[in-house]
């Protein structure tokens, strides 16, 4: 069985990955399709075509003992594609694609989950009929700060292998002047599609506090166990938080489709001092 996860960024999509990993059973791949590779004048369904051969690209490479292309040349046990290291304040990506060679395994003998955020979020409409897709979601005012200190497109309020498949988000995007307002744009986007689709959506929150196991719950798999998973704390400089806070009354009045209340934005505001 196939399964995908997608999610927002920076919502621990990659972090489910790894738990994921943990079980011999399961075998997830961490953004293994890369979104510039696909045709420049593909439509949605041509789109489609070339992930279903993708991913039957890989189940073939798995059990065949043949290498294939990942979103970490490293192998499957990232948790992060953001490191610790900082340039002007902006947390370096880590994570280097390039090619990962797995044990052989006996076709059957596993569960082939696959995981990319902004393309396949684009591409639900198409996707969510052939495949069952879980989402990930996260508190906006965590996943905003992280936007604004990493050095990733969303830092700059763009999203571009969604833009390609959601062309109104990039007419919007492209108008709008402010980034903690695109940023917002994007956001909200995700968590339209997610809702639109039907998807199952899972919270970030809760996945730490069952250390996974409502990760594995949504996937049918039985729980493991595994050891305690904590949320890192970080300290953010006063101009990001002076940022976030320019949009305080929209994130307040925001509409998260019963992921999210009032009091769950205005508590991690409140922790941030805004």
């Amino acid at each position: 069985m196939i399964q995908l996860i997608t999610g927002i960024p920076r919502s621990g999509t990659t972090l489910c990955c790894k738990l994921l990993n943990q079980r011999e059973e399961v075998i997830a791949l961490h953004e293994p399709i890369n979104p510039a590779a696909i045709v420049k004048n593909a439509d949605a369904n041509m789109a489609l075509a070339y992930i279903c051969k993708q991913i039957a690209g890989f189940q073939h490479a798995i059990e065949n003992g043949l290498p294939f292309e990942h979103g970490d040349k490293g192998g499957l046990e990232i948790d992060n594609p953001v490191g610790q290291q900082t340039s002007d304040g902006i947390r370096q990506v880590v994570a280097r694609r390039g090619q990962v060679l797995l044990p052989k395994r006996v076709p059957g003998s596993y569960q082939l989950v696959v995981k990319q955020n902004a393309l396949f979020t684009a591409l639900l409409g198409q996707l969510s009929a052939e495949f069952a897709v879980t989402a990930i979601v996260r508190n906006p005012v965590d996943v905003l700060l992280s936007w604004l200190t990493v050095d990733l497109p969303v830092n700059r309020g763009r999203i571009p292998a969604g833009e390609r498949f959601a062309t109104r988000l990039a007419a919007e995007l492209a108008a709008e002047p402010s980034r903690i307002r695109r940023q917002w744009r994007i956001y909200k986007w995700f968590m339209y599609q997610f809702h639109q689709y039907g998807l199952k959506v899972l919270r970030y929150e809760d996945i730490l506090a069952s250390n996974g196991s409502t990760l594995d719950k949504a996937l049918g798999l039985p729980a493991i166990s595994r050891q305690a998973l904590t949320p890192q704390q970080r300290q953010f400089a006063p101009e990001v938080l002076q940022e976030l806070g320019s949009i305080k009354a929209e994130l307040l009045a925001a509409d998260f489709y019963g992921h999210y209340s009032t009091e769950d934005i205005a508590a991690r505001l409140r922790q941030c001092g805004l």
